[in-house]
């Protein structure tokens, strides 16, 4: 393995899991710098998925780590079309996921606990977002 300058733009696996277990999702995220807080990541990761999103000109669905809320859906109906300024609030929406156990986030299989834990990715650095899905009648 190559020595990596924490400076340099650097891209990361990503990995989306499921309590109770379900499809496990891997995914490549660019990021500017390995040296980040876990806010940054998770803020680069809606940024990307949302960049995504507005280039999909198909309409194919693409997987994202937050989703309009049931409530905001069922009183705008489905978005017919994303726009840029809708990013800021679905970051919003998953920092606030992260706080309120919405999902746990792993790096290297080591939980991170608040959004201003630094991190220190490499190239070999697997992230994990773990879903935490209620149980039925729990």
């Amino acid at each position: 393995m190559s020595p990596h300058n924490q400076a340099d733009p650097l891209s990361v696996t990503i990995r989306d899991e499921s309590v109770p277990r379900s499809e496990v999702v891997d995914a490549l995220l660019q990021l500017s710098s390995g040296e980040l807080r876990a806010r940054d990541l998770i803020t680069e990761r809606v940024r990307t998925e949302w960049d995504r999103k507005l280039r999909n000109l198909q309409g194919h669905a693409t997987r994202t780590l937050v989703e309009p809320m049931k409530k905001e859906t069922a009183l705008n109906g489905e978005p017919k079309k994303p726009g840029p300024a809708d990013v800021d609030k679905q970051i919003d929406v998953a920092l606030d996921a992260f706080e309120s156990n919405g999902f746990i986030l792993l790096v290297d299989d080591q939980q991170i606990e608040t959004l201003d834990t630094p991190l220190s990715l490499t190239p070999d650095s697997v992230v994990t977002f773990l879903r935490l899905t209620p149980l039925v009648g729990g």
